[in-house]
């Protein structure tokens, strides 16, 4: 016969597409789950590390009020701090059009008492699965 054949055919590589196709539907989802967990790990530090910024402002000055340099949060985050004379309150809701919107966690709400709450999460999300703690 003697003709060398050269490439794929067209079912050879409709047959790999659909595996790729196949194989990055099983991985993309585990992918984002595990970068939100990431994520949501990413603003339960910067919250911490903003309340330990407000308790030092408060030993200098007695006040929670005109606490200044409160951080407004990141990509994924945006971060609003109710600041009162012997309390506050530090919540973090997912930014607009981020991979956050609509994530099972909710809101991030840390106050001065160190109470820590999800307001807004999925019924079977554990302050401890989105805390990490």
């Amino acid at each position: 016969m003697g003709m060398d054949s050269q490439g794929f055919t067209l079912i050879e590589l409709l047959i790999a597409v659909a595996i790729i196709a196949v194989l990055a539907g099983i991985a993309y989802p585990g992918y984002t789950g595990h970068m939100k967990k990431v994520y949501r790990a990413e603003i339960v530090a910067l919250l911490t590390e903003q309340a330990q910024h407000l308790e030092r402002f408060y030993t200098r000055n007695g006040t929670f009020i005109d606490a200044s340099g409160v951080s407004a949060g990141n990509d994924r985050y945006r971060i609003s701090a109710a600041l009162n004379p012997q309390d506050f309150q530090l919540v973090a809701t997912p930014a607009v059009d981020s991979i956050m919107v609509g994530d099972p966690c909710g809101n991030f709400s840390l106050t001065s008492t160190a109470a820590r709450s999800n307001p807004g999460a999925a019924p079977d999300m554990s302050r401890k699965l989105c805390w990490g703690q």
